[in-house]
Parts: structure tokens; sequence; C-alpha cells
């Protein structure tokens, strides 16, 4: 009797649970519009040195009623805070041993990319270090009396893939891993064979110091994975190959998945090449990956692999394509339409081998530098990386040049080269959209930047404040056109504010992380020192609505947006990166908030990640 009692008990209980799904279903409003309360600019010292947010959120619902929402900005955790049993922002080695700087341990300042993410009943947040080495840590968190708690946190080990450098911004993919990139900007292999006229004769004494004693970057980002690696067999006469180091490790996009065990599941895709990533954002077919390169005299990358992909796997197979562009307008950021050219196709496991065979440039290209006039006597005039390169493909040499050596021969094939600061990137599943942040107008998207450009496919006016840009899609999410859709506003002398900012205070400046949250809505992070402050925003891209919703410390990047639900509670991540650290610039180079970075505490120029708490987690479905 009493078994029966149980089984009228638990359908009993099914019928209610389902009732009430169906009723909740039934009932739920659909979302219309959302709307941030305005934030101002900071007036004063004290406004300058804080951490703002908007004070609330408006929700309208499609039957014209309204609901608002009060917002406040919470710290998760401060980098060097103990969670757990690590600590956070631990810079380790392969051996995960801390490691020293100036005899103390080094402790991140550069949180960046965010992705949080849920396995069965417990939720973790990857966040990047974007450091050298790099780093990626994994938080466990939970919601206690309504706010976010992190419970432990541990760095991801990944000497398995030789480590990792200069980890930017993220994205999530549908079945739950995280990408991101390496942004190895000075890791350009031309630096590192001595057979080519760009050589770097580093010191490698340990201090960055080229062997004339000058601080050169390419010499700390070999510096910075030796130390990571303890790799001692650095050969300068071999194209700056080891034991475990070589150039052409680093570059690449990162995937990282945590899983139901507990551990993380890591790989590097080499297939969607090698220049410097900002981040990589999958498409909803499983198959297209798009991919910016930062920097100057840059391409726009996209991969397609063979097969649709559902869950994390080590190996990626596909199709590696760089971006060309075909200008028709020059006017508020420009007007494009895109083609793209096929670079090559193979497997991870194939431009791995080519990469621990100790492969060097002068292996794939005959390199020479340009005459005193520009011009090239031999091999073929290519603009890429800021310079100015002679180039000729060895026989053979076509899957190596596609994958480890991307950016040259999509030049040698005639892709577009010149795009400037390629930052953040954004899909909008509504309108079938990919947004991308270009963080200057400037050099290379000039027309013909110092008469050295030999294809010139992008001629814009310069504006320092940049800009971002929509990608139009087709049904197979190959993008055929590109067009601004929010440009910055450079200040001149005399304009009012010119004093201490020099792009507007109303308008975006150096935009960087973006993120697209629905309901038309694009935030947009900012990387400035045009701004006092560096702010986030929200653009509808409908409305053309832009409205400031938070302003960071002084000296502050805005990284890591990610949003999502833990618990049935809405989260927009925010990261605050090198707090007081960049001095921000009024129009004449001059720097009036300089005593703020310099009056600031040890306990001030700490990074954190944190959150807006107060969203309702409806707006993210």
């Amino acid at each position: 009797m009493r078994n029966i009692f149980i089984v009228i008990g638990v359908l009993l209980l099914s019928i209610v649970l389902w009732f009430l799904s169906t009723y909740s279903a039934k009932n739920k409003k659909n979302i219309s519009d959302i709307s941030f309360m305005p934030l101002n600019i900071s007036h004063n010292d004290k406004e300058k040195k804080m951490m703002r947010i908007s004070s609330s959120l408006r929700v309208t619902y499609e039957d014209n009623t309204s609901k608002t929402y009060p917002l406040r900005y919470r710290v998760l955790a401060k980098m060097g805070e103990k969670i757990g049993k690590d600590t956070l922002g631990l810079m380790l080695d392969r051996n995960n041993m801390p490691i020293m700087e100036g005899g103390e341990e080094d402790i991140s300042t550069m949180p960046d990319g965010n992705s949080l993410i849920s396995v069965g009943e417990k939720h973790y947040l990857i966040t990047h270090m974007e450091e050298r080495p790099g780093a990626l840590y994994k938080t466990e968190i939970s919601v206690e009396k309504g706010l976010l708690k992190a419970i432990n946190t541990k760095a991801i080990d990944l000497s398995g893939i030789g480590g990792t450098i200069i980890n930017c911004a993220s994205s999530k993919t549908m079945y739950g891993s995280h990408l991101g990139g390496e942004e190895d900007y000075a890791l350009n292999s031309i630096y590192a064979d001595v057979k080519s006229p760009f050589y770097i004769d580093c010191a490698l004494d340990g201090l960055g110091n080229d062997v004339a004693g000058n601080i050169n970057y390419f010499c700390l980002y070999v510096e910075s994975m030796k130390k990571y690696l303890g790799d001692v067999a650095i050969d300068k006469e071999n194209g700056y190959n080891g034991e475990y180091f070589s150039p052409y490790h680093y570059g690449h996009i990162v995937e990282v998945q945590p899983q139901a065990d507990g551990s993380t599941e890591y790989a590097k895709h080499y297939v969607t090449g090698k220049y410097t990533p900002e981040l990589a954002v999958m498409m909803p077919d499983g198959k297209t990956v798009y991919m910016t390169d930062d920097g100057t005299a840059k391409g726009l990358w996209k991969f397609v692999s063979d097969t649709k992909i559902t869950a994390f796997k080590k190996e990626w197979e596909g199709t590696l394509y760089a971006a060309k562009l075909h200008q028709t307008s020059s006017k508020d950021g420009g007007k494009f339409t895109v083609s793209w050219i096929a670079l090559g196709h193979a497997k991870d496991s194939e431009i791995s081998a080519m990469i621990d065979a100790k492969m060097k440039i002068t292996d794939i290209f005959d390199i020479y530098t340009p005459d005193e006039n520009g011009s090239c006597e031999k091999g073929t005039k290519i603009y890429e990386d800021s310079l100015i390169e002679c180039l000729s493909l060895k026989k053979g040499k076509e899957k190596e040049a596609s994958f480890l050596e991307s950016r040259k021969y999509a030049a040698l094939k005639g892709a577009t080269m010149e795009f400037r600061k390629e930052e953040g990137m954004s899909y909008n599943v509504d309108k079938n959209l990919l947004y991308i942040s270009l963080s200057q107008i400037s050099k290379s998207m000039e027309d013909n930047y110092k008469a050295q450009e030999p294809i010139n496919d992008i001629r814009l006016p310069k504006n320092a404040c940049g800009a971002v840009y929509t990608l139009h899609l087709d049904s197979n999410y190959s993008a055929d056109a590109m067009e601004a859709l929010v440009v910055g506003k450079p200040l001149k002398a005399n304009d009012p504010y010119a004093e201490a900012w020099s792009c507007h205070p109303d308008a975006i400046a150096n935009p960087d992380n973006i993120k697209y949250i629905g309901h038309d809505t694009l935030l947009i992070a900012e990387d400035t020192t045009r701004h006092v402050n560096n702010m986030t925003w929200a653009y509808n891209t409908q409305t053309k609505r832009l409205t400031r919703i938070a302003s960071l410390p002084i000296g502050a990047e805005v990284t890591g947006l990610d949003t999502g639900a833990v618990d049935n509670k809405g989260i927009l991540l925010l990261n605050i990166q090198h707090p007081f650290t960049d001095n921000p610039e009024g129009v004449d180079g001059s720097t009036p908030n300089a005593a703020l970075l310099e009056k600031a505490s040890d306990e001030m120029l700490k990074a954190s990640i944190g959150y807006v708490d107060g969203l309702p987690s409806d707006i993210f479905n």
C-alpha cells in the first residue's frame, strides 16, 4: 500500500510541475526593448577613480508594460586573491611553479576574456590573462544569498601545447567551450631567422634586450616563453627554436572546455592560421569560424570546417580563407563588398608536425627588403604587420605558407592586409550579422599610407577614435558586405573637453570587446587613452541609441564581456584590467590627470573580475 501512495505522489508532483511549466510558458511575456539608464561622465577626481555603472535597466514588453531593475557592480574576485587552495592570477611555469618578478610572485593585472560555462550542476568561469607567458584560469562559482561567489580557482595546465601567450578576448561555442586568441604581436618569424634581413639578435639575458642592450619586444616574448618552458636550448642561429620553444607555436586559437569530472580539455587549432588573433567566433552552422587580427596591416580570417563541430575535439580539419575588400564608399567609416580567397586545407595535426620539425621562415619563403625607392628587385612586394617585405614562395610550400605564414601568403594572393587594430567580434543571432570592432581607422586603413601600400584596398579618412562595423552574412554564414555601424568622434584643439579628452566623451573611443546580448543591443567596451575613463556602451542597432552604461577607474581597460545565468540569476561580466595604468591624454597630448595614477595605492592597482548585479535572466534567453 505504501508503494502505491509513493507512486501516486510522484505522479501528482509530475502533473503539478508540468502545469506550472506550461502556465509559465504561456504567460511569459516577450521583450520588445531594453534600455539602460544613461550614466554621466566623471566630473571630479572621486568619480574618475571609481567604478560606476548605470543605475537601472528598464525592460519593456510587447504588451506595453515595463519593469525597472536596479543595478549594482559587484567584484567577484581580485587578482592575487586566494580562492580555495589557489591564487587567482598567479603566473605559473610549465611545472606549475610560480614565476617570479623582482623577487616576488608574478600576479597578473590583465584579466581579459571571460566565458561562463555550465557543466551539469556546476558553473565555471574561464578567464584569460593577457600576459607573456599567458594563462587561463578556471574558477568555480555559485550563487549564495543572491550573490555570485567564487568557490575555488585553478590555472589550467596548458603545458601539453607549449603553454600560451597574450591571451586576449574570447567567445563561447554552442557546445560549451571557450575560444580565445593568442595575440602574439612580436613573434613575427621574420625576426627569428638569421637568414632574414629583418633578423633580431637577442641577448637572451633574461631582460628582453637585444645584443646592443636595447629592450626589444621580440626578445621579451622569447624570454617570457623561455621562462615558462624552462628551455635552455633556444638556438638563435636556428630560428630561435629550442627543445620546447618555437615562434610558430604561438599566434593561434586556443580552445578549452570544462568537463563533468572536474578536468579540462584543451587544444590549439593551428588550422585557423597564424597571425595575431584577438579571438574567434563560431557561427551557428558549427562549421564557419571568424577570427580577427590585431595590429597594423592585418587581415580578416575565416575557417570552414569540413564537418559540423558539435562537441569539443582536439583535431579540426578544413579550409582557411582571407578576406578581400572592395571599397564602395569612404563616408562615415566606409562601406565595402567582401569576397574570400582560399589559402589552404589542412588538419591540426599536420600543422603541429610542421612546427615540431622546427621550421623557419626561409624554409617557406625567400625574403628580401625593398630598395630605397620601395620597390622589390626580387620577389613580390607585400605589406603586413607594419612592414614592407619582398617575398618569393618556395616550391611546394603552399600548405606551410597557408597556416604558418598566413598573412604573408594571403598578401601574396591579393587578400586585404590593411586592417588596423582589429579587435572584438560578436554575432547577432537575431539578424544573422557579425559585428567587428576596429579600434582605430588609421595608418594601414588610410589611403596609401606612407605611399607604400602595394594593393591599397582600404582608403579611409583617419579617425583615431575607431569604429564598430557590421559584416552582412549570406545563408552559408559567409560575409559578403561590410559597413560602419557606429563611429567615434575625434576632438580638435579648442573644442569642448579637448583639454583632457581627444575623442568626444559622448561617442565611442577605441572600441575593443563587444558583445551582442539580444533585443537589438550591442555592448561596446573601450581600450583607450582618448577618454578620461574607459567606458562601456549599449548601442541599439535599430534606433541607433548609444547609451553610456559603465565608467571604469581611470587607467583601466574594459575587458571580459560575457553574459549568462547561474541558478536563474542574470549575469553580465565586466573586468577592470590594469586600473590606474594608462594615462589619458587631451588633444594636445597633455596628461592633466596623471597625478591620479601616480597616487594610486597597491590595492587600487589590483585588477578584478566583476559583474553587473540585478539583471533579469530572461533578457539573455
